[in-house]
């Protein structure tokens, strides 16, 4: 039989530095995954409210010729981030890291393959995948431009180092993307730092370094209504970032400034069985060069959150 899961995110955010708020419906997502065969599978997922927008996100087949090893065909993430290949459910802020919502492809059509085995005794795996350049919504197109990635990691005890590498065309240019990570978990303490580096080809543009560091602590708490509540905190940055767009010469713009947030939040958790709840408090504090202009998005902000996972 099918397995079915749904989370809900409902937000609100205001801006401390201009008084201007907003609600939101920023992920109502279903999945439905499951096994025709031992050997075949499938998994489907979808995002009714996006923000308002509805959108198809993973639509692919599984093929496991053993236990060692998984081939996925279809739409679905592109390797590379440890953080931006969460799943919404399970996020540590209300809000995303700044390499994840700037420089990461989230996902494409195309073909990844997955290997489990032990490292010195360690559970580890790598991964890595063909996708096409185009996004999700253009898939009728040609093209002889393909996005590459690869990643692999090892779980040593508490610690969880990643490295990944991704290449792919932003606009007419190709770039390259490095990325290394290390988790630690440790009874009630958890800990991740996560560097990313963007190199633009023939020096196209200055290359783009981004970082996310974050811990949380939790605390078990006795009530009909949580399990625990946590606190939590994150610094992260970027430099000047760019996408793809060109100016009049031709020349590749910047479509992100040069930005760094200090994040700081608490989060009240209902967990039992396959039943989660969340409701978060986020303090985002960003710091702009004084020269650059930046909309609401990138200002100081309060939100409080409401996650439903089943």
């Amino acid at each position: 039989m099918p397995e079915v899961h749904a989370t809900l995110r409902a937000r609100y955010e205001i801006s401390t530095a201009d008084g201007d708020g907003r609600f939101q419906v920023r992920n109502a997502r279903v999945n439905l995954k499951g096994n025709i065969a031992d050997f075949l599978g499938y998994y489907f997922q979808a995002d009714f409210c996006d923000r308002g927008s509805f959108r198809m996100l993973d639509a692919y087949a599984i093929f496991s010729p053993s236990k060692h090893v998984r081939i996925m065909a279809g739409q679905m993430r592109v390797p590379l981030s440890v953080d931006a290949s969460r799943s919404v459910h399970t996020y540590w802020f209300a809000n995303r890291s700044l390499s994840n919502r700037d420089m990461w492809s989230s996902r494409r059509v195309g073909l990844k393959a997955r290997y489990s085995f032990a490292l010195l005794n360690a559970p580890a795996f790598v991964e890595g995948g063909i996708f096409n350049s185009a996004s999700t919504s253009s898939q009728t197109g040609w093209s002889d431009s393909y996005t590459y990635a690869v990643i692999g990691a090892a779980t040593f005890g508490s610690w969880t180092p990643e490295i990944g590498f991704q290449s792919k065309e932003t606009g007419n240019t190709r770039v390259n993307l490095w990325n290394a990570s290390l988790t630690w978990k440790y009874g009630l303490w958890e800990a991740e730092g996560e560097f990313l580096y963007k190199i633009y080809s023939s020096d196209a543009a200055v290359s783009t370094k981004a970082f996310n560091i974050m811990a949380r602590r939790f605390f078990p708490i006795k009530c009909p209504y949580a399990d625990r509540v946590s606190l939590d905190m994150r610094f992260d940055g970027t430099s000047d970032n760019c996408d793809g767009e060109r100016d009049d010469a031709g020349e590749l713009l910047v479509t992100q400034t040069s930005r760094m947030r200090l994040t700081a939040g608490t989060t009240l958790a209902y967990l039992r069985g396959p039943v989660q709840a969340h409701l978060r408090l986020n303090y985002e504090q960003y710091f702009h060069d004084k020269s650059h202009v930046y909309s609401t998005s990138d200002s100081n902000r309060l939100c409080l959150e409401l996650m439903l996972h089943f």
